[in-house]
């Protein structure tokens, strides 16, 4: 049956574009890479102030970020299969289901705070000894107290995404990310004696009012009135058994995901406590990549809702397209960044790097733009693998794969950067390796057999009054 066909025969699609095509993946991505660049993007608004404020505010910043990244996206990783179960339950018309489970995530965003929380101290030891310690412990420490607010904005955006709308979130993206450049403009560098200069600590409070702000628009929306008996949104019942179903599919992949970023601060350790170039390196690499991350972990999520789509509709022999689809997509935009990465290095490195680097520090942040772009692609072709190992309930398998990202990320980097002296810039080519080695093995690991993939269950949970 074609894929023409296939739309036909199913009344309720997903866009009004054929299942699996470019458009119908650009429909779906573009709100997506908007929503997942909207945290990313108001601690990148923090960076850029930051970096004209003081470079060592700057590298304090880039340095927590990436601890602050450990915690927000173990807590994300769960409440994103809340886009998975919607499209689901959207494809199988089962829309009622929709509303109480999006409460059940709203609930585990609140509680997850009694675990994140009391972690928080003792990961600030990952930040004793570098430069900056102060100012990025300081920083670490206003971002652990709100951490909730991270899963709990993936969960509200997800009732939109999960059911294919986009335009409102588009234009929420854009309105915080406005609030967000003006508040810490204002917070960091103060305004004329009415509001003092708060440097890192302005920086932080702008982006956790930003992001408050977003999920607060996102929760008043959810409250309409017209999603109360469509997708029965007023059932705000506690529901252990729908809310254990939402865990026990996202727990894994958040588990393979938190084993991942764990080798990643381990492998970042030797270089931000080396100092000098090496967190030079580091903190200009992590300040571009985090955004370039977000673009693919969008795609990423296009991908899930439209495999799970596919499989609540019963719609067959779509999923060879879907990655040919996917990988078409990747390596457009990977076209595209070479302007900024391989064309325009010396200007994107002006834009952070205001001393004029020395000769050999200017080349090695060249290699680090050049890396990224490798970097960029081999993440693109890995979040495919993972989207399909996700959405096809495989995630268990994700979860025993995660801890090889120790031997082919830490391990390369301890032994290549910090024993035997490489260019601190390879930190990103040995990453980008590794991601290129683990997308090859989930995308082989569904293709062995694909057609197991149709058989998910209807999943049969009954609801609380």
């Amino acid at each position: 049956m074609s894929t023409k066909q296939l739309n036909s025969s199913h009344s309720q699609t997903l866009t009004k574009y054929p299942t699996a095509s470019l458009k119908e993946l650009l429909t779906l991505s573009i709100p997506l890479i908007f929503a997942t660049l909207s945290g990313s993007l108001l601690t990148s608004c923090d960076q850029y102030f930051l970096s004209l404020y003081s470079i060592d505010a700057w590298q304090a910043c880039s340095a927590a970020r990436i601890l602050c990244l450990f915690f927000q996206i173990s807590c994300m990783m769960i409440t994103v299969v809340s886009r998975v179960f919607i499209a689901y339950y959207k494809g199988a018309r089962r829309e009622q289901m929709i509303g109480p489970f999006i409460w059940q995530m709203i609930y585990f965003s609140i509680l997850s705070m009694l675990i994140t929380y009391p972690l928080s101290f003792l990961s600030e030891l990952y930040l004793k000894g570098i430069q900056a310690q102060d100012g990025a412990i300081l920083y670490f420490r206003f971002f652990a107290i709100t951490n909730f607010l991270y899963p709990l904005g993936t969960t509200l955006v997800s009732f939109y995404l999960g059911r294919g709308k986009s335009r409102v979130i588009v234009l929420v993206t854009i309105i915080t990310q406005a609030l967000n450049a003006v508040l810490d403009y204002l917070f960091i560098f103060g305004f004329k004696g009415i509001i003092p200069s708060m440097g890192i600590q302005g920086a932080a409070i702008a982006t956790i009012i930003s992001q408050a702000l977003f999920c607060l628009i996102f929760f008043v929306l959810f409250l309409q009135k017209k999603y109360m008996h469509r997708y029965a949104t007023y059932k705000k019942t506690f529901n252990l058994p729908l809310l254990m179903e939402g865990l026990k599919t996202g727990f894994p992949r958040a588990l393979g995901r938190t084993i991942v970023i764990s080798a990643w601060l381990s492998a970042s350790y030797s270089l931000i406590h080396r100092g000098g170039d090496y967190q030079l390196v580091h903190t200009l690499g992590i300040t571009l990549f985090i955004p370039l991350y977000s673009i693919n972990e969008g795609v990423g999520q296009a991908i899930l809702i439209l495999i799970s789509y596919t499989l609540g509709a019963g719609l067959k022999n779509v999923f060879l397209k879907i990655i040919r689809t996917s990988v078409s997509f990747i390596c457009l935009t990977t076209i595209f960044l070479a302007i900024p990465l391989l064309f325009n290095q010396d200007f994107l490195i002006h834009i952070f790097v205001k001393d004029p680097p020395s000769p050999h520090s200017l080349e090695v942040l060249r290699e680090c733009c050049l890396w990224l772009w490798f970097l960029y692609f081999a993440n693109g072709l890995s979040h495919i693998g993972t989207s399909f190992i996700t959405a096809s309930k495989d995630t268990l398998f994700y979860a025993f794969c995660a801890p090889l990202f120790w031997v082919t990320l830490f391990l390369p980097v301890f032994i290549g950067i910090t024993k035997l002296g490489w260019s601190p810039s390879k930190f990103f080519l040995i990453e980008a390796v590794s991601a290129l080695t683990m997308g090859a093995v989930y995308i082989l690991r569904f293709l062995s057999n694909p057609e197991r993939k149709n058989s998910s269950r209807m999943i049969q949970i009954n609801l609380l009054n």
